[in-house]
């Protein structure tokens, strides 16, 4: 099945699209505009939807209609434009071609001659498939155990990111059992992963626009409330991101950590996945137990430790740490429970001018400039005796 746009000032040129594709049953009409849209608007609509197919109408904008054909060649998503024209005019023919448009549509439609057109895009798609820009800075925040901060860590390094950098920025809550994000920035309507996943195969800029919120400059999809009783498909969360990496320079995602079947689908997606713990004995005994599932999963590689709430004891050392769980640590945090609250209370992140703030600040340079190499501060009081687990070597 492939999907399709019709743009078309003719009011019932989709109708009479729609209603011949639904017979040929390949084809599929994702969106129709009955305006021409401007070049930018286009260029953003095929990067995010992806659509196979534009149906171009000349009727009532022939140059306009061309520089939406130029658009297109310009985005270079490889989308296959037919223009539907009902005026037999030479010079229209050539000035499409010059703009890389090969099939033409006359008016009105002849279901034999779609057919016919339609197999022929369909042998050049499979020659040349589509291609997409799709950023590969999405990063995967889970917690040793309930409890440990992961939601609190990815909300505010995604608000530093977000603040730092020129693209776009999404935190998508993708912990379906209890989601914090909505809790955390005091969100109480607005759609879901789950409202994503019913619509996984009609999306595009417009419904994503109704998905997402704005906040601290960066887009939120929380998780929504996953009902007992309700029966959800969860396979296709990974289309989901597929999508949104089409439409941001950067992404932060909030697991669970219960390492669900779908989660791991987008932690195969994920540049960097970090493991949240707390410098407490419970906590580091559960991420090495995540550490070692990672591994075993392929992830070892990109997976490292983000030590949150660094003060509350003085245990181990950065460097126990690292061979108790097996990973190396990435960032440690410092514990500011007033500057958090403070924040929850406001519904937003926490203030960049703290001291917390700061450190989530330096972590999201850390990964927006691949070569920065950010050293947590250590602890040198030893407690190895009194933790039960033999460390392992990486």
């Amino acid at each position: 099945m492939l999907t399709s746009i019709v743009i078309s000032p003719k009011a019932d040129r989709a109708g009479e699209l729609s209603a011949i594709l639904k017979d040929l049953a390949h084809v599929r009409i994702l969106r129709s505009f009955a305006d021409y849209p401007s070049e930018q608007e286009l260029e953003r609509f095929l990067q995010a939807a992806g659509p196979s197919i534009i149906f171009l109408g000349l009727e009532d904008g022939r140059h306009a209609a061309l520089r939406l054909a130029s658009a297109i060649d310009r985005a270079g998503t490889g989308a296959q434009v037919v223009v539907l024209n009902d005026i037999d005019d030479q010079s229209v023919l050539i000035e499409s071609m010059k703009v890389g448009i090969r099939e033409f549509l006359s008016l009105p439609l002849n279901p034999d001659r779609v057919n016919e057109a339609m197999c022929r895009v369909i042998e050049v798609l499979e020659r040349k498939p589509l291609v997409f820009k799709s950023t590969d800075a999405v990063f995967s925040f889970l917690p040793a155990k309930p409890g440990d901060g992961a939601s609190t860590v990815a909300l505010n390094v995604c608000s530093a990111i977000a603040r730092r950098s020129e693209g776009e920025t999404l935190l998508a809550d993708f912990d379906l059992n209890l989601g914090m994000v909505s809790f955390l920035l005091k969100i109480t309507n607005g759609h879901s992963v789950l409202d994503a996943l019913n619509l996984v195969d009609r999306l595009d800029s417009g419904v994503w626009d109704n998905l997402v919120l704005q906040i601290d400059k960066m887009d939120v999809l929380c998780s929504g409330r996953l009902e007992p009783r309700n029966e959800v498909d969860l396979s296709p969360a990974e289309k989901i991101l597929h999508f949104a990496r089409r439409c941001y320079s950067t992404i932060c995602l909030d697991l669970s950590g219960n390492m669900e079947p779908f989660s791991m689908g987008l932690l195969s997606q994920s540049r960097e996945i970090f493991v949240v713990c707390t410098p407490d004995i419970p906590s580091i005994h559960f991420a090495r137990a995540k550490a070692q599932f990672l591994r075993e999963s392929g992830f070892g590689e990109k997976t490292s430790v983000v030590i949150n709430r660094t003060g509350l004891n003085r245990h181990f050392s950065i460097g126990e740490i690292e061979r108790l769980v097996g990973l190396p640590v990435r960032f440690s945090l410092p514990n500011d429970p007033t500057s958090v609250s403070s924040a929850m209370s406001e519904g937003t992140s926490v203030n960049p001018k703290t001291a917390l703030g700061r450190q989530f600040g330096l972590f999201a340079d850390s990964l927006i400039d691949k070569d920065a190499s950010p050293v947590p501060a250590t602890r040198k009081r030893r407690f190895i005796e009194y933790f039960a687990l033999v460390p392992s070597s990486r």
